[in-house]
């Protein structure tokens, strides 16, 4: 008799926490339910020469992501705290690409070029330092993606005297 009354305790008890379960998963009026983060494509790149315009192989190229709080350009956000820094080299075209996903586009882009091998590829040459504008290439879905979006910077780089 005990065994048939734990029974019917357990099945009513499976039959409520059954209900309330799935009482849970109806629509409450928050909207739509989605899962995953908010990102964005991020795409930097260009090419880096000398000042007679020949590439240069071998530049360290280290990308720096901003965004502004209320549109105020002295108030900066780098969501680099999050991530390693962004550093690549140029190829032997002189060429570099940064391609990846990001949280949310970012403002604008701090570029520095350096090098970094010496006397190899062409010399020893001064660093120089690139802020620019990024510009949308892509539109987003208005949910978690952001769309695409890139930075441009080629620059040429002078010789150490």
């Amino acid at each position: 008799m005990k065994n048939v009354i734990n029974n019917i305790w357990k099945h009513l008890a499976a039959a409520v926490l059954g209900l309330l379960g799935f009482a849970s998963c109806d629509i409450t009026g928050s909207g739509l339910i989605m899962y995953g983060e908010p990102h964005a494509d991020f795409k930097a790149l260009g090419t880096v020469s000398d000042e007679a315009g020949n590439p240069i192989e071998g530049i360290r190229v280290a990308i720096s992501l901003h965004r502004h709080y209320d549109n105020t350009p002295d108030v900066i956000y780098d969501p680099n705290d999050w991530y390693e820094n962004d550093t690549l080299f140029t190829d032997d075209k002189g060429a570099y690409l940064l391609d990846h996903s990001v949280f949310s586009a970012p403002d604008d882009v701090t570029i520095v070029f350096e090098d970094v091998d010496g006397e190899e590829h062409g010399g020893e040459f001064l660093s120089e330092t690139v802020k620019t504008g990024v510009t949308r290439t892509k539109k987003g879905d208005k949910n978690w993606y952001g769309g695409a979006f890139e930075a441009k910077a080629d620059v040429t780089l002078k010789k150490q005297r």
